[in-house]
């Protein structure tokens, strides 16, 4: 049995090929048989579609193997509202409840059901399976996952907090556990790219996260804003006659770094003109890494301590400096970096490793993010449950 992943992103879409064997032996293995990564343009559902045709095509021929024995197609949805928190089999319900829910997430969607649509063509013997970014984070009790709001706008218009990078987030989690066994009781994943967010876990159940209703709240990100005073938006609305589609596209695309340093939303060029001097982007690493550091202390509080601090995404995986920056801000709470350690851990060649002191309080983590694997892995265990009528 193999798995094929689609992981659809607003511009790109990563494909891996698994073999169950990574699943069943004991000496476990993260291997991939392929592994594909390509820009697609135009960034729609029959784009994707189209690209998704393309790298099936590519991934039979580079990995040599036959239609039939792809058994299970895996696909993230970034969101499926209330009705769907949990990895799920994909029919023509599933598709039309997803399709209902693009305007909660209009960049990533589309592209996921074009993926959906180009695989369930191919592979027409093939049970599909979706794998949801916010299923992780279903376990948020309701005093941490609902907004003081009207209770008619849960109930009207699905209003809550749903966390996203609920994929990445299960990974690191189960990860953490692995490479420090039972001391790990309490983490705090930091997913940290150009999309931001934090994840609380206890005994492996997510029980807070920063992102909300939208991937918007939270942690100040690399073109998103964050939480910001909702008065902000009412005031431009009101007195300077801004629309919603301005709004948008301000606070998603020209917000958090980008805004702060005037240079980019990229953490590796505002490090580059911090190290120049350059006052605007010495401010934005500051209030980057001081907005991190006051979330993982709210977090700590949620979790009633705090035994492991991961960091992940491309710039927890890359960025020495922030992760140095955030244990200086938490050093109260006993956490101390190997300062060799975390400068040697940096980027996809290094492995996961900890990269806390001997003596700190709090273990510190760098994991590699692998969504991919956390897919094929939940569908593996849904195919294991036996919840399928028939199981090839």
């Amino acid at each position: 049995m193999s798995i094929l992943v689609f992981n659809a992103g607003s511009s790109t879409l990563k494909a891996s090929l698994f073999n169950e064997s990574v699943f069943l032996q004991q000496k476990k293995t993260s291997a991939a048989i392929f592994e594909t990564s390509l820009e697609v343009d135009g960034g729609n559902r029959e784009s994707f579609k189209k690209a998704a045709g393309k790298t099936i095509e590519n991934v039979l021929k580079e990995s040599r193997q036959e239609k039939e024995s792809i058994t299970i197609v895996g696909h993230r949805i970034v969101h499926g509202g209330v009705k769907l928190r949990a990895t799920t089999v994909i029919d023509d319900e599933v598709i039309a409840a997803i399709e209902e829910r693009i305007n909660l997430a209009p960049t990533h969607n589309p592209n996921a059901l074009g993926c959906i649509d180009a695989s369930r063509e191919y592979f027409d013997k093939s049970k599909h399976i979706a794998v949801f970014d916010t299923a992780f984070h279903r376990t948020i009790p309701d005093i941490r996952s609902l907004y003081p709001v009207p209770r008619e706008w849960e109930d009207k218009y699905e209003i809550r907090r749903y966390g996203f990078h609920g994929i990445n987030h299960a990974y690191c989690a189960r990860r953490t556990s692995e490479l420090i066994k039972d001391s790990a009781e309490r983490i705090v994943v930091c997913h940290l790219g150009n999309g931001c967010s934090l994840a609380a876990v206890l005994h492996g159940v997510s029980v807070n996260t920063t992102m909300g209703f939208t991937p918007m709240e939270g942690l100040m990100m690399g073109t998103r804003c964050g939480s910001i005073d909702p008065g902000i938006i009412l005031h431009l609305i009101n007195n300077e006659k801004f629309s919603g589609e301005k709004l948008e596209k301000i606070l998603n695309k020209q917000a958090g770094l980008l805004a702060v340093s005037g240079k980019s939303g990229d953490m590796r060029e505002v490090m580059e003109a911090r190290a120049d001097g350059d006052e605007r982007a010495i401010l934005a690493f500051e209030m980057f890494v001081d907005r991190l550091a006051q979330h993982i202390a709210s977090f700590t509080a949620c979790l009633g301590g705090l035994d492991a601090l991961v960091f992940t995404g491309g710039i927890g995986e890359h960025s020495p400096e922030v992760r140095r920056a955030t244990a200086e801000h938490l050093s109260f709470l006993g956490l101390k970096l190997d300062a060799q350690a975390n400068q040697a851990a940096v980027g996809e060649a290094t492995a996961d490793s900890i990269i806390s002191a001997k003596n700190s309080k709090v273990a510190v983590l760098k994991i590699r993010a692998k969504e991919e694997l956390e897919i094929a892995r939940q569908c593996f265990e849904l195919a294991s449950a036996s919840v399928f009528s028939s199981w090839p």
